[in-house]
């Protein structure tokens, strides 16, 4: 009987022990995207950075900002035709003809 006594003892504390570690273990945090959403995520930028409009050279001399600052007035003219001045298009536009003006008077 004092043979099986340390046995049993001894089990027990292996399983007493492989509990703790068990409960020890750190679970998977819930926050850390997977492989795939990661991936999803990657492609999504790709995407945009794809669709993003290919940047222009900055015009040298008053003639040539002055002729690209009437081609887009004349754009936003037929644009506004069909959208409100809030449309992104327009707006885009807007932001252009602000800086061209600043690039004109930069050069007067």
């Amino acid at each position: 009987m004092s043979h099986t006594r340390p046995i049993l003892s001894r089990s027990y504390l292996t399983l007493v022990l492989a509990l703790a570690l068990v409960a020890c273990e750190t679970p998977p945090k819930a926050d850390t995207p997977s492989q795939e959403q990661r991936l999803f995520d990657l492609e999504r930028r790709m995407e945009r950075l794809e669709a993003r409009p290919a940047v222009q050279p900055p015009y040298r001399n008053k003639e040539e900002i002055q002729a690209h600052i009437k081609a887009l007035e004349e754009e936003r003219t037929q644009l506004l035709a069909d959208y409100r001045a809030q449309h992104p298009a327009i707006k885009d536009i807007d932001r252009r003809l602000e800086i061209l003006n600043v690039q004109l008077r930069m050069l007067e």
